[in-house]
Order: structure tokens, then sequence, then C-alpha cells
């Protein structure tokens, strides 16, 4: 079975309650697309819980972009502004061993910033928010003399030619795909109504989007850790999906 997540923004309590909940085995892989840290005070704790499940497989957000332009001295201001959340995942980081750090940077700068799948026929491309015109996976390889992390960061925000108006334009050759991605609330979709569900719009390509950070971040008994399931054999399916709190 294949599970997608994204936007955990350090809520630990509700990543364990989704493990628990799907009981993830060892021929079952989850994606988790980006944000794991900020805002909520656990997103060491939970991606040095991630590190150990080898069929756990990280992305890179622009919370974790932030994280590493920070501890780069590449921007020094974004990371610890009140609004961005990252000051409790930075002291947090701060209290580790350097090996332990090590490991944390390692583990983030290796991981996916899009990647592509085929499951039962059809075309999934997950990220954490872009949209790439081509099927090329991509890692976030932050160290790479090859990488310019400024680009990096549109990968990550769906910046311009990143954006989600790029759907209508796909190539018909890579049409149909279901984009799947988080970044945005889904109820900003909805004219800020308090509707924390998955958010599905179809393109006349064929295409679809699918948006699932249901606002986890807002914690306190609101928003969601959404997780699509799909089933390996039979594809995705919108009435198979998980809802945590």
């Amino acid at each position: 079975m294949i599970y997608i997540c994204s936007d955990i923004h350090g809520l630990y309590h509700r990543y364990a309650k989704l493990l628990e909940t799907i009981s993830l085995r060892d021929t079952d892989t989850l994606y988790v697309l980006g944000d794991m840290i900020d805002r909520g005070p656990d997103g060491i704790q939970i991606l040095q819980d991630m590190m150990t499940h080898k069929n756990i497989i990280p992305f890179m957000g622009n919370h974790e972009h932030m994280m590493l332009m920070y501890l780069e001295g590449l921007d020094t201001v974004s990371w610890t502004m009140f609004s961005n959340g990252g000051i409790t995942t930075k002291v947090r980081f701060s209290r580790l061993p350097k090996a332990r750090q090590n490991e944390i940077l390692d583990y983030l700068e290796h991981s996916w910033v899009v990647k592509n799948l085929t499951i039962a026929g059809q075309r999934y491309s997950l990220s954490h928010i872009g949209i790439f015109s081509d099927n090329r996976d991509r890692r976030a390889e932050f160290h790479s003399p090859n990488t310019d992390v400024h680009d990096l960061q549109d990968m990550v925000w769906g910046e311009y030619p990143y954006g989600l108006n790029a759907i209508g334009y796909y190539p018909e050759t890579l049409c149909p795909t279901t984009f799947i991605s988080g970044h945005k609330f889904t109820r900003r979709w909805r004219g800020y109504l308090e509707d924390d569900t998955v958010y599905i719009k179809e393109y006349e390509n064929g295409c679809r989007y699918i948006d699932i950070d249901c606002g986890c971040a807002l914690g306190n008994g609101e928003g969601y850790l959404a997780c699509l399931v799909i089933d390996e054999d039979k594809g995705f399916d919108p009435d198979q999906i998980l809802y945590i709190r």
C-alpha cells in the first residue's frame, strides 16, 4: 500500500497516530511531502523517527529549505521569523550532539523534491508544491555544486515556473497525471471556509491536482493530518482518505 501525507509541522502526536492507524508494514511506503518541522514543537523528533524507517520517504518543503539556508548562513532571517515558526525547531536542533545534527542535515539534503510514480497504470507526481514539466525525479542535493539553492527555493515554494497554473499546459505525452502536494491549507481554496478536507481539482487535459495540507499546522484541535491511501492494484480512491487529529 502507498500512503502520502504532508505538512506535519512538528505535531508528533498526529504523526504517531497516523503510523498507528495505517500499521505501516515493510511492504508499504509512506511519502511525507515536506514541512515535517516548525510551528509545532516536535519537528526534530519527527525527523529522527522517520530516519529509522527505510520505507518512510522524506521530501523537502519550504521549511526544511529555510532551515538549511539559515544553518548555512545564506538566509539568517526567514527561518526564525515568528510567522514561520522555526524557533522551537532551532532550539531543539541546537541541543543535539553535533553527530546527530549532521545526520539530520544529511537526511534533509538528500530528500526528494519531486518523485514520479506509476501505480495501477496511473501516473502520479509528488512534490511539496511545484509542478514540473517533465518526468524526471529530483532530489534536493542542497550542497551539490550543480544545485542553485535559490532555484531550489522556487521549487519548494511553487513559484514560477513551478506554479499550479502550469498543469493546464502540461505536455500531452505526460497526461493524464495526478499531482499531489501540500504547502497550502486546503481551506484557502475555499475562501478560508473552515473545511479542512483534501482539495481535488480536475483539468481539461485529464490531469488532476490534489492538495493534502489540511491544516495540521493549526494544531489545538484544528485542522487534520490528511493521508492519501493508494492501493497498488486499484489506484487512488477518494473515499479512502484518512484524517488524523
